[in-house]
């Protein structure tokens, strides 16, 4: 009986080979050739840059509807538990938010409109997910989405206070030409910065990369004149006698309601509870990894009063909607006076 090969059985062999040099350098080629095989496969394949022009037109449409950033997440360290080991990292950053996303994503393109927006005082939706204290406006949000990009803050420097609290970053800016003050501050440092904020940005990886679905230019029109005739305050109902089924449907109470991820993790604080996704453009194969950078689409938001309070769009064509005060917003999305 032939004796069963141990581990050191197969050096041995080729040790007797008559050309040993020869074929040890045949097994170093194969082997390096797997391991770069099997580095190729498991890193994520290249993914395409979005060109310069639709990364400044897509960066100058998210910028106008700031107001429909609905989650902005202050703080993002997750400490690993003692007990348990720390979850492998995620291949493609969780979709927070599509407007703080896609801002986000898109690198030094949207700091020049972020920062023109410091100046902005508007109202807006409050996307903290702890707002304590303080009502921020459409400048304050966009200073929260360029200190994420790696601008430095710099109102306790401007307002000589080294220890400001929350509101204070809200009450300082509203005073005389504090905002001027801060927008200049931004735009010194970034002329001595400019290689902040970020890479160029890239597509999110879907699988498979072929485009799913684009609507026709006949179908967008038509699309176009339907979503023109949405107003604020419509129910569900009213909308879906204009608009056809939507592609999905997210429900706050839906079990599946991770699966969609169209309500941003503050929806309970905007009294939001539903949501319609309508696709001009679909890559991905899931909803919930829609690529704001990639992927266009409409999302209509109601309230749990039963009214639509907002509509998001990354689509040229299709103009959003949000209410242009704090008190048409508590009117849509608690039926507050």
């Amino acid at each position: 009986m032939a004796s069963k090969p141990t581990r050191c059985s197969y050096p041995h062999k080729l040790a007797r080979s008559p050309y040993p040099i020869l074929d040890r350098f045949k097994v170093l080629v194969l082997v390096s050739f797997l391991l770069s095989a099997a580095i190729l496969v498991a890193q994520p394949a290249p993914r395409a840059e979005l060109s310069p022009t639709k990364a400044k037109n897509l960066a100058e449409l998210m910028c106008r509807q700031l107001p429909n950033v609905a989650t902005l997440i202050e703080n993002r360290i997750i400490l690993p538990s003692a007990e348990l080991p720390p979850p492998p990292p995620p291949q493609e950053p969780e979709l927070i938010d599509d407007v703080y996303d896609a801002l986000a994503q898109l690198g030094p393109y949207s700091v020049p409109c972020l920062t023109d927006r410091l100046l902005d005082t508007h109202w807006t939706l409050d996307p903290r997910t702890e707002p304590l204290l303080g009502t921020p406006l459409v400048g304050d949000v966009a200073y929260m989405i360029l200190e994420d990009k790696g601008v430095p803050d710099f109102i306790p420097q401007l307002s000589h206070n080294k220890r400001p609290r929350m509101d204070d970053y809200f009450l300082w800016p509203s005073f005389g030409d504090h905002r001027k003050q801060l927008q200049n501050a931004v735009r010194a440092w970034l002329a001595k910065h400019p290689d902040c904020c970020g890479a160029p940005p890239r597509l999110r990886e879907t699988s498979p990369t072929q485009l799913k679905f684009r609507m026709s230019r006949k179908d967008l029109d038509n699309a176009r004149g339907d979503f023109s005739r949405l107003r604020l305050g419509m129910s569900p109902e009213d909308v879906l006698t204009i608009l056809p089924d939507p592609d999905a449907i997210d429900r706050s109470d839906d079990p599946d309601h991770w699966q969609q991820m169209l309500l941003g993790d503050c929806a309970n604080d905007h009294n939001e509870n539903l949501a319609y996704i309508y696709f001009i453009e679909r890559w991905a194969d899931e909803i919930a990894r829609r690529d704001p950078l990639r992927d266009r689409y409409v999302i209509v938001f109601f309230s749990a009063e039963r009214k639509l309070t907002r509509m998001f769009s990354n689509v040229a064509d299709i103009p959003p909607m949000f209410p242009q005060s704090g008190r048409r917003w508590q009117r849509l999305a608690w039926g507050e006076p």
